[in-house]
């Protein structure tokens, strides 16, 4: 059986602080026990709320993402590149998530950072 490679974007992130509705704790990806899996929205980096319709339910694409371990720890308000496996690649193929392409960070309805898409690879491999 062949191995499907998982699509992996290289992005520039921004993670808010306590105080702009971030998060509270830093992000470890130096643990060889990481993993960290939130949701992008592509869009606006000033958006600060998810986007809900008149029935409560979000009206927005929320794209499954892992972040890749490294040698790096990310405090609330920090800005670092990092790498960001496609989860569901290829069955969600994440057409808007494209080099130049702007996010929001989600851990659930709340947005925890920001950041823009640097380079992609369908292979797995930058």
């Amino acid at each position: 059986m062949d191995r499907v490679a998982i699509a992996v974007v290289e992005a520039e992130v921004t993670f808010l602080s306590p105080e702009e509705g971030g998060r509270r704790t830093a992000l470890r990806l130096d643990h060889p026990e990481a993993f960290y899996r939130p949701h992008v929205v592509v869009g606006s980096i000033s958006q600060r709320h998810a986007i809900v319709g008149a029935d409560r339910v979000s009206v927005e694409e929320y794209l499954g993402v892992q972040f890749r371990r490294t040698a790096l720890v990310l405090a609330p308000g920090s800005t670092a590149t990092v790498l960001m496996d496609l989860m569901y690649y290829p069955a969600n193929p994440y057409e808007r998530l494209q080099p130049g392409a702007t996010f929001t960070i989600r851990e659930g309805a709340t947005v925890v950072g920001y950041g823009r898409v640097l380079r992609r690879n369908d292979d797995g491999a930058i």
